[in-house]
């Protein structure tokens, strides 16, 4: 365990110091929330009943722009082959580096959701908004670091990642969407956030070791 904690906090360092990991998908996002009333009109009415949809689409795409890197740098390096030398399990490792990528990129995101509901004229913005999308996060991530590790050797590799992914993000944008507008709505949550969670309990047990195998074979 100490190796693996090392790997997580040496990716929570590099994802820092590169900048882009925490910006580029925040400005991606923040973009896309703030240009959609632009294209669609002010409307409040049609902006509340769009927002939870536009939200969970804007996540996931935001979160594309930083997925190729996960594994591509330590692949050119052989820092994967040390790990496996060193006896580590690829499966904890490639957890590790996927919740560090999450961390710097993907809770900024779940945080801003109550400003991003706010300014798509959500009619009740609050903090329990941030639930769905951080489970929806996770599960993006998880799967998006399958899709990563199967085309870590290929360069300029993020069309294909995005067209291995999103189809397993389409559960999540569903059971997301409905959660979240049940949320901004005034409402409690319903059936859709236990399908939510049992998305991402499924991330959990069948990626790290889909993500394992991959880097395998690389």
């Amino acid at each position: 365990m100490k190796g693996v904690l090392a790997i997580f906090r040496r990716e929570l360092v590099l994802a820092w110091a590169g900048g882009s990991g925490l910006f580029l998908p925040a400005a991606f996002y923040a973009g896309t929330i703030f240009l959609a009333p632009l294209g669609i009109g002010t409307e409040p009415g049609l902006l509340s009943r769009l927002a939870p949809g536009l939200i969970f689409v804007s996540l996931c795409l935001a979160s594309l722009t930083t997925l190729e890197r996960i594994f591509q740098a330590d692949l050119e390096v052989g820092a994967l082959d040390q790990h496996r030398l060193s006896g580590l399990s690829m499966e904890l490792v490639t957890v590790a580096k996927v919740m560090a990528h999450w961390l710097v990129s993907g809770l900024p995101l779940a945080v801003l959701t109550p400003v991003a509901a706010l300014m798509m004229r959500a009619e009740t913005p609050n903090l329990m908004s941030i639930l769905p999308v951080l489970l929806g996060s996770i599960t993006i991530f998880l799967w998006g670091g399958v899709g990563a590790s199967l085309t870590a050797g290929l360069r300029r590799s993020g069309p294909l990642v995005a067209l291995l992914v999103l189809p397993l993000f389409v559960p999540v944008v569903i059971f997301g969407s409905e959660e979240l507008n049940h949320v901004i709505t005034g409402q409690t949550f319903g059936a859709g956030l236990g399908l939510l969670a049992a998305n991402t309990l499924a991330a959990l047990a069948i990626a790290p070791f889909a993500m394992a195998l991959a880097l395998k074979l690389e």
